[in-house]
């Protein structure tokens, strides 16, 4: 139970608007830029959010030497890499300019399904470091590479054996979630909160399965816009219970994410 509920938590805080993970900063007090990456490990592959904003009053155009815009590397507990965005990938080597309005933001995903060398990596801790690849703003060479590097720790969870290869469609209170399901008792139920309340109570669900086979689910969830977050994530929770009613393969998925500052 100690260890569904500390997922659960792992996986609020890698969504929170509000990034409580990873290397601190300076102030952004008279920077003029911001850079970090923001990692959200999910049940089967985690997604990389990596943000560069102009914090100045002026235009700023970033530099590059190459069609790389960023480079994003996961290592393990021991300091051995697992993961590297540009492995396998060919890049355009030819100057290319990003240029940024004041106040103005930028976005780009990227996402990993947990494979190194063909296998899945242990359940685990593991730091994720973005590195932007520009040379020089407006004409003239970064200095200060710091602001060029940002460094998150993620949690990875083991394999669920019950549920699998789960996505989620939808926004604004009306979701159709679906996947893959194979109970043990040919039961498994979910919950819906956003980090504070919850928003959908326990509600069972008959699959007409049990394991070792797998069948498809579908499941329509409604939430009334009125009770839905003005900032922070909806979260939907699948799980199973044992016989003795403990919950057990915890599966969550994120079904909308809320930032008035997007």
């Amino acid at each position: 139970m100690r260890k569904v509920g500390l997922m659960i938590i792992l996986l609020l805080m890698a969504v929170a608007p509000v990034l409580a993970i990873g290397e601190e900063k300076e102030t952004t007090e008279n920077l003029e830029y911001s850079f970090y990456i923001d990692p959200l490990a999910g049940p089967e592959k985690a997604v990389f959010e990596i943000v560069l904003q102009n914090l100045s009053d002026n235009e700023l155009s970033f530099e590059f030497p190459t069609s790389q815009k960023y480079e994003i590397t996961v290592v393990d507990a021991n300091k051995q890499k697992v993961f590297q965005y540009s492995d396998g990938k060919s890049f355009a080597q030819a100057f290319e300019t990003v240029t940024l309005k004041p106040q103005e933001k930028m976005k780009w995903v990227e996402g990993w399904d947990y494979l190194s060398s063909g296998k899945r990596v242990p359940e685990g801790e593991y730091s994720v470091t973005a590195q932007l690849k520009a040379t020089s703003i407006n004409g003239k060479p970064i200095s200060d590479k710091k602001l060029l590097s940002d460094t998150k720790t993620m949690y990875i969870p083991g394999e669920n054996p019950v549920f699998k290869g789960v996505v989620s469609e939808g926004g604004k209170g009306i979701y159709k979630v679906m996947g893959e399901v194979r109970p043990i008792h040919g039961i498994f139920y979910y919950t819906v909160e956003d980090g504070h309340n919850q928003l959908i109570a326990e509600t069972e669900v008959v699959s007409g399965a049990k394991y070792p086979q797998w069948k498809p689910f579908t499941l329509e969830v409604s939430i009334p816009e009125s009770k839905l977050p003005q900032n922070g994530s909806v979260i939907l929770n699948l799980y199973e219970r044992s016989k003795d009613g403990e919950i057990m393969h915890t599966y969550p998925v994120l079904l909308e994410r809320f930032n008035p500052n997007n």
